[in-house]
């Protein structure tokens, strides 16, 4: 029997919980449960519980905390995955996918030739929806994390930023085989450019940050095909798709 998952980020042992807007929406007009069913609720960051339902009403869904359950264990290796941030529902697209294979954070970035259209998301006008796509694809595959949909930065920010694992770039014009480090690896930050390409600077600047160039085989892909291919590689290389 298909136990239902929703993301409570106040879920603890006795809570006693409302469910999350969109979680109620969900629970009362697509699967029509009722006060009594048991479901599974998880706060985001690790832990899960058994719920029942107490109440079920157009104003709220409301669910009693009434045991501990094992999460699904998590991928041994952290991927940050860096996209150069996609108009649309694009995005959202990489997000929900990315989400399902495991990884560990996302970060928005804005890059010299990345769309106009997708550049208000630095002011944070997509953040909520971007976090409630993270959160939905957490609960569809079983995950009781939530990866972090960090806020938008410029590409510049971000290669500033320490990173203690490998640092990659997907550029087609590189000459390294796909990924092509050797050893075990524990973190991996993934970056993926706008469908323009990088500019020469650009690249020359993540070269600095220490951003290995890479390319995904002899095709070019899609901005959102190559994220969730990375993530894909990263995890079947590294991580628990092994």
């Amino acid at each position: 029997m298909t136990v239902h998952r929703f993301h409570v980020p106040e879920a603890a042992p006795g809570a006693r919980l409302t469910l999350p807007e969109h979680s109620a929406h969900h629970a009362r007009e697509v699967l029509r449960l009722r006060p009594g069913a048991v479901v599974r609720v998880f706060d985001g960051g690790g832990a899960e519980f058994e719920a029942l339902l107490d109440s079920v009403t157009r104003k709220e869904v409301t669910a009693r905390v009434t045991a501990a359950v094992p999460a699904r264990a998590e991928s041994p290796l952290f991927v940050s995955l860096a996209v150069a941030a996609l108009k649309g529902d694009r995005m959202e697209l990489v997000i929900q996918k990315a989400t399902e294979l495991g990884v560990g954070e996302l970060r928005p970035v804005i890059t010299a030739r990345t769309d106009a259209a997708a550049r208000p998301a630095l002011q944070g006008s997509r953040q909520d929806r971007w976090d409630k796509v993270a959160s939905g694809a957490a609960e569809q595959c079983g995950r009781a994390v939530v990866p972090r949909v960090a806020p938008t930065a410029m590409l510049d920010a971000l290669a500033a930023e320490p990173f203690a694992g490998l640092r990659l770039v997907l550029a087609p014009e590189a000459t390294d085989s796909p990924f092509g480090a050797a050893g075990d690896v524990a973190a991996v930050q993934a970056l993926v450019g706008p469908a323009g390409g990088w500019e020469d600077r650009e690249l020359a600047r993540l070269r600095e940050a220490g951003f290995t160039p890479v390319r995904l085989g002899p095709r070019i892909l899609r901005a959102e095909t190559a994220a969730v291919a990375a993530v894909a590689l990263a995890q079947a290389l590294w991580g628990d798709l092994r």
